[in-house]
């Protein structure tokens, strides 16, 4: 086993456990809550109640802390001043059983939440936003640029306008854009994603792999991270560290059944490479639970420009269909 492949089955490994950890710890929270509240009862019976209300608010607290760990300062300092209301709400609510101090609570919360985030987004970056989900590219590059110009701190608008151009084809900006959105915020996993993206189209995929492997130390929860990281590794024939990633892929959530359809492929096809017959043929009976998605993946491949990666990315699809005997 050479030392990178040793490397990256240690991240993966590590990856795996951060995802364990972050199931678990509300779990660890409440019982920790629970059993502090019990010796509280036990203890100090006259001060049971204010006790529990706060170790039920310091709990969610730390929860809300650790949650947002890999976020930026500011990001985690409006998140924990935000969220203060709904805390107070739910330690109440769970201590006195009482729904009105949890609704008022959380009700307040979202009222700032939506206020923070009029003030804080640009107007000019939500209308782009809607015209590029409308398929309007031209007005949506004119908007976000706008809103560049008014905001150059808002990272957001550079990863929209690299999303922009990508559609567009237009490599080079986008791949700009998508950089300077890290360089604005070095934790906003969603700029990795959208340079990976970049890369991938290109069929950069020692690049792609890089990027994604970094957008997965923000974000380990991501399944569609595993997926792309996967997918790179297994186009550079690096098929054991591309099994790793598939596989942890598969045993999250993805958000369409496409990519649970092209991540069993990929992972029957890596595994049947390196040997591991038995477990290709597990992925492979897997990847036919998903038949139905196949029709939806050729038709967004055929109706997608023409760029680099397009090509294999349809001979998979090709391959796909002959071994799921499909037919139109």
């Amino acid at each position: 086993m050479s030392q990178q492949t040793r490397i990256q089955k240690q991240k993966a490994a590590r990856r795996r456990q951060e995802m364990r950890a972050s199931l678990l710890l509300p779990i660890g929270i409440t019982i920790v809550v629970w059993l502090a509240g019990i010796g509280a009862y036990l203890l100090l019976p006259d001060q049971f109640y204010g006790i529990v209300t706060v170790l039920v608010g310091l709990g969610l607290f730390i929860f809300l802390t650790i949650w947002t760990r890999n976020a930026d300062k500011r990001t985690r300092r409006w998140a924990v001043i935000l969220a203060i209301p709904a805390l107070a709400g739910i330690a109440f609510g769970m201590v006195y059983g009482s729904a009105t101090y949890t609704m008022l609570g959380v009700g307040i919360t979202v009222g700032l939440l939506v206020v923070q985030r009029i003030i804080d987004t640009p107007i000019s970056f939500r209308f782009a936003r809607r015209q590029f989900s409308a398929g309007n590219t031209e007005e949506a590059l004119d908007l976000v640029t706008r809103s560049i110009q008014a905001r150059p701190d808002f990272w957001q608008s550079y990863q929209l306008r690299a999303l922009i151009y990508l559609t567009m084809l237009d490599f080079p900006r986008a791949e700009r854009d998508a950089k300077e959105a890290i360089q604005r915020n070095p934790k906003a996993h969603p700029a990795y994603n959208t340079l990976g993206q970049i890369y991938l189209a290109q069929n950069r995929f020692a690049e792609a792999e890089s990027i994604y492997d970094q957008a997965l130390d923000l974000d380990p929860n991501l399944a569609l991270y595993y997926y792309h990281l996967g997918l790179a590794q297994y186009r550079q024939e690096k098929y054991d560290d591309a099994a790793d990633a598939l596989a942890s892929a598969t045993q999250a959530t993805l958000p369409l059944p496409e990519y649970d359809l092209q991540a069993y492929y990929y992972l029957t096809r890596s595994l049947e490479v390196t040997g591991d017959d038995d477990l290709a043929k597990q992925a492979a009976e897997q990847m036919a639970k998903f038949a139905d998605a196949l029709y939806l993946l050729k038709r967004q491949l055929e109706n997608q420009p023409d760029y680099p990666h397009l090509a294999l990315m349809r001979a998979d699809v090709a391959d796909m269909e002959q071994r799921l005997k499909i037919e139109d």
